[in-house]
């Protein structure tokens, strides 16, 4: 009996070594599932893409607070790839939510969130620049360095200082006359800017002091730097506000 004791437990040691009977044994890992592929892109919109994909700069309406933004055209989640140092833009509030991007065929850039919905759109504007207007958040800007680094080379200090006329639309009589100077402002941020009498109190709301070159664009900067007005230059030679947002405003040489 102590025999037929000492096989059965040596059969049991070696069913145990053995993993049991098929049944006990454990199912392989389920190999790991393959990462959703992209969108389905139309033809016409990888070529537009392969055309606009560049390093941008992502900055607010007056430059105070600015990162670097590259688009790419590789496919990735919801759009096409963007390429960002997300703690460098946190300073751009809508930043945390931008997952992708993609051209729309009105010709705007729209970043999207994980989700495929718009974050962000933004719309040609001038010297390689597209400009966005969030509701409730203020006016974004797309920048490409390169371009913008050209137009501000074409644009000369010399060229603009002086007097300027600014009118509420193109042929109304001007309201308001500043000079532009070669010196700088009081506040030593930009040149400085002088106010002839009998300017529309309106538009003197946001305290004009200074103004700049960037972009390509004149900037005018309002006392402490809380408000900028920025101007795009026309085909006529003179300079419209830019975003317009239902209210023009156009400066002119008298």
């Amino acid at each position: 009996m102590a025999r037929h004791r000492h096989l059965l437990g040596l059969a049991l040691v070696g069913w145990m070594m053995a993993g049991g009977p098929a049944l006990a044994q454990q199912p392989p890992a389920a190999a790991p599932r393959p990462a959703a592929p992209g969108p389905k892109l139309d033809p016409a919109v990888r070529e537009t893409a392969q055309k606009l994909a560049a390093p941008f700069r992502l900055t607010n309406a007056d430059g105070s607070r600015a990162c670097p933004f590259a688009l790419k055209a590789d496919p990735s989640g919801p759009g096409l790839a963007v390429e960002f140092d997300r703690d460098a833009c946190a300073i751009i509030a809508f930043s945390p939510q931008v997952s992708a991007w993609l051209p729309d065929p009105s010709g705007s850039l729209r970043l999207l969130n994980a989700q495929g919905r718009t974050v962000a759109e933004f719309t040609e504007a001038t010297n390689g620049s597209y400009e966005a207007l969030r509701e409730g958040d203020g006016v974004y800007f797309l920048v490409n360095p390169a371009l913008a680094a050209e137009s501000e080379m074409e644009l000369k200090v010399e060229e603009v200082v002086g007097d300027w006329d600014l009118a509420r639309q193109s042929g109304a009589p001007a309201v308001c006359r500043w000079t532009l100077l070669d010196t700088p402002a009081s506040g030593g941020k930009g040149k400085g800017l002088v106010i002839a009498d009998g300017c529309d109190s309106g538009l003197l709301r946001f305290g004009p002091v200074a103004w700049d070159i960037e972009g390509g664009n004149i900037l005018v900067r309002g006392e402490g730097g809380a408000t900028t007005i920025r101007f795009a230059r026309q085909e006529d030679g003179a300079w419209a506000r830019t975003p317009e947002r239902g209210r023009p405003l156009l400066m002119s040489r008298p």
